[in-house]
């Protein structure tokens, strides 16, 4: 039985790889990682984020992942999906050069906050959007759009958006100019507003702008490819419920069931400093991803899994290592550390 660990992040491009990696100090991966068995690296049509394409193909999926429908079941079994369901996050535009570029919030608005920032989109799909009868559902900081008309539209994964020109990510599609006026309208409303300059007097980014993406109608899927998942990430959560799994079969961050067949998790510590090409960052999270692996690679293995296999994903391409029971004892493989986690050009 297999434990997947699914890393966003983790590949490096290929170019820098020996440079990042030469400060890295990993007492534990690098030696375990030199030992491992890892599979010739696939290249995955991911709009930036093949983490989510991989694991939307494991789960029987097809075209891109279509992920709101399904986390906004996760969050809430009672909730009405709609027609359709999007993301609709508040985000960070950064200014940089001539582009403005897209950033997570470094800190959730206050409830206070976030209750005023929905009350003004509210409004505003009210005044544009209503045709399409509109309904916002916020759950700790997860906003999700639902839809009684769909829009026709194509988005970049948030996750895939990070880092990057919002230019070269906006939606296409017949609804783009409508979703554009929307957006607009919401900036300038939020603009009005105080709550941003206390943010940034308390070294916090401004909420200035929104990211829509993962919009589709939920539906069953037809692989059920494991049989337990870990961790809050609720586009997990929702693909894994989406494939027949009970809730009982969801487990906490950190939690290590019995061996009762394949389980999931994802880890994102080095999403956010890779997008961004923030490479001492990424090394420091490295090293706490670390020490988060090297526990669950012994909890893994006395709950009674023979295998953690690590999805190593990068911006276009996905390598899968994997750690087996024994693989300490064969010190007679070397693989190099650098290639392993190098995103082949």
């Amino acid at each position: 039985m297999r434990w997947t660990v699914v890393i966003p992040g983790a590949l490096l491009p290929s170019p820098i790889a020996a440079d990042v990696l030469a400060g890295a100090a990993l007492p534990w991966l690098a030696p375990m990682l030199a030992r491992t068995r890892a599979e010739p690296e696939i290249t995955v049509e991911s709009n930036g984020a093949p983490h989510l394409a991989w694991l939307w193909r494991q789960f029987g999926g097809t075209g891109e992942p279509t992920t709101a429908p399904y986390a906004l079941r996760a969050l809430d079994a009672d909730a009405d999906p709609g027609a359709q369901c999007w993301h609709i996050d508040p985000v960070h535009f950064a200014f940089a050069r001539d582009h403005l570029l897209v950033a997570p919030l470094d800190g959730a608005p206050a409830p206070d906050e976030e209750a005023v920032l929905a009350r003004h989109l509210v409004a505003a799909l009210h005044e544009l959007a209503a045709g399409a009868a509109p309904n916002l559902h916020r759950y700790l900081g997860h906003w999700l759009l639902t839809l009684a008309r769909p829009w026709s539209m194509q988005a970049t994964p948030l996750d895939g958006a990070l880092g990057q020109p919002a230019h070269e990510h906006w939606p296409q599609g017949a609804d783009a100019a409508a979703w554009r006026r929307l957006l607009t309208e919401v900036q300038m409303r939020w603009h009005e507003e105080q709550l941003n300059d206390a943010r940034e007097a308390r070294g916090q980014r401004a909420v200035n702008a929104l990211w829509l993406h993962g919009g589709g109608a939920w539906a069953a899927l037809p692989a059920r490819p494991f049989a337990a998942a870990s961790g809050d990430d609720p586009v997990l959560r929702g693909w894994a419920l989406a494939s027949g799994l009970p809730r009982e079969a969801l487990h906490d961050e950190g939690t290590v069931a019995p061996a009762r067949g394949d389980a999931v998790s994802i880890r994102r510590d080095l999403l956010v400093p890779a997008q961004f090409e923030a490479w001492d960052q990424w090394r420091e999270h490295l090293a706490q991803l670390e020490v988060a692996l090297r526990d669950l690679h012994g909890d893994c293995f006395a709950a009674g899994y023979d295998e953690v296999a690590l999805v190593l994903c990068g911006r276009r391409q996905v390598r899968v290592a994997r750690l087996r029971r024994g693989d300490g004892w064969r010190l007679w493989r070397r693989t190099p550390l650098a290639p392993l986690l190098a995103e082949a050009q």
